[in-house]
């Protein structure tokens, strides 16, 4: 007899905790492997274990929360035996350092198997995303599983049986004594896989002017020649600070200036100028200048053959003089908006909830969203800079020199290197 195999991820939000519960209820045996668990997610499945406290063959956690340790020992309450609980530890390797001995962030058990012998020699077999979560199990998560069913003896199940015990033979048996222990080490991982998420903290806040031009055959800059340009009037901090200028040559402009930004090191020429002065108000009819870049929709750079340019000034613009320094560029990262204290999410008005049959369960409270108004949890369909995010003085004229105005000269708030060294494993 074949095993049959039913697909339960016709949509990412799935709930299959109605049918494990089912499926335990009439088990004579049940086996549980999953990389992580929370209160909720044992409170989804906890009534038919109870039930029959000695059909629990095994359960092997990879991480917890400290209440998910103290809801496995309301299973031993219940009547499981305590040798049917296993805590799987993952792997690390030492460090060598006193103050970080281990590495946090390591290979962890990370498996999702429900596993249950029925009547007639029957098995059945969840295999898939779902850990032992509320968010998991009532259809809240976007998750993934195959079930299979059929005879028990059918080398698929053996597998399964044969993954279940390794995980198994891998872990320790749970000691409540050292449940904190257990999420103090899940803690660590946590802590770890937030290093790992790698957000730069070596931004720094200057104003850096970025011209994207097409060259004219043969242009090659040297140190000490002078450069003209202008950017929109009434961006402030130009002169007085000395800002930086960095100039990339193409022999093509990229299509926009966020392609230009992308493959800003890539450019045929890069030139690091420091600017000399800046005129925001009449300008001036005649400036020195070897180079000037000339203002359209796509700038080009061209020589002053005098050195002596006398510009038509533009309405809106203000004009800028900068001098190169070197011909090279250090490789940066730019923003063109203040650092945010944090994002907020945008909503569309798709919802999910978790099923009806577990609402009444108060364990599921991580499950319920926001309840109390009557609304579900709702999909997120993009992220925005957080309400009352201080601006810059000079904002107005800081959007017509950013990348979506679609102008290729810019002017970048912050900057960070990015050819930092990359850490050595462990070192977080």
């Amino acid at each position: 007899m074949p095993v049959n195999s039913t697909v339960l991820f016709d949509l990412p939000q799935k709930e299959v905790a109605s049918l494990l519960v089912e499926r335990i209820r009439r088990s004579l045996s049940t086996s549980i492997v999953t990389g992580f668990a929370t209160p909720g997610g044992l409170a989804a499945i906890a009534a038919p274990i109870k039930a029959q406290a000695r059909h629990l063959d095994c359960l092997v956690v990879g991480a917890a929360t400290y209440p998910a340790f103290e809801a496995l020992e309301e299973l031993i309450s219940a009547g499981v035996p305590a040798d049917r609980l296993y805590v799987h530890l993952g792997h690390t390797a030492p460090t060598g350092w006193p103050k970080k001995p281990f590495v946090r962030f390591h290979p962890m058990l990370h498996s999702k198997v429900y596993y249950m012998e029925l009547s007639n020699s029957e098995a059945c077999a969840f295999i898939g995303s779902h850990n032992v979560t509320a968010f998991a199990l009532t259809g809240l998560n976007g998750e993934a599983a195959v079930m299979l069913e059929g005879p028990a003896s059918s080398p698929e199940f053996e597998k399964v049986r044969r993954h279940i015990a390794t995980a198994r033979d891998q872990a320790v048996s749970y000691t409540p004594a050292l449940k904190e222990a257990y999420a103090w080490w899940s803690r660590e991982f946590i802590d770890g896989l937030k290093s790992e998420i790698g957000l730069p903290q070596n931004w720094t806040t200057i104003r850096t002017i970025l011209i994207f031009a097409q060259a004219e055959t043969g242009c090659k800059l040297r140190s000490g020649d002078q450069l003209y340009f202008e950017i929109p009037a009434g961006i402030e901090q130009i002169e007085n600070l000395r800002t930086e200028v960095h100039l990339f040559l193409f022999r093509t402009l990229p299509a926009d200036p966020w392609e230009a930004l992308s493959i800003a090191s890539s450019a045929d020429a890069r030139y690091t100028c420091r600017t000399l002065g800046a005129e925001n108000r009449q300008g001036n009819r005649e400036v020195v200048a070897n180079w000037r870049i000339e203002q359209r929709s796509t700038p080009i750079l061209r020589q002053v053959p005098s050195g002596i340019y006398r510009p038509t000034m533009s309405n809106g613009m203000q004009q800028v003089r900068a001098e190169v320094e070197v011909a090279t560029i250090a490789p940066y990262e730019y923003r063109f908006e203040r650092e945010r204290s944090g994002w907020d999410p945008e909503f569309s008005d798709e919802q999910v909830y978790p099923s009806e049959d577990m609402l009444d369960q108060v364990a599921l409270v991580e499950a319920r969203g926001s309840e109390r108004s009557g609304r579900g949890w709702r999909l997120v369909k993009g992220l925005v800079p957080r309400l009352g995010s201080a601006v810059e003085r000079d904002q107005a004229a800081l959007e017509l020199a950013a990348p979506e105005s679609g102008s290729f000269l810019l002017v970048s708030l912050r900057r960070r290197e990015t050819n930092q060294t990359k850490r050595r494993m462990g070192e977080y």
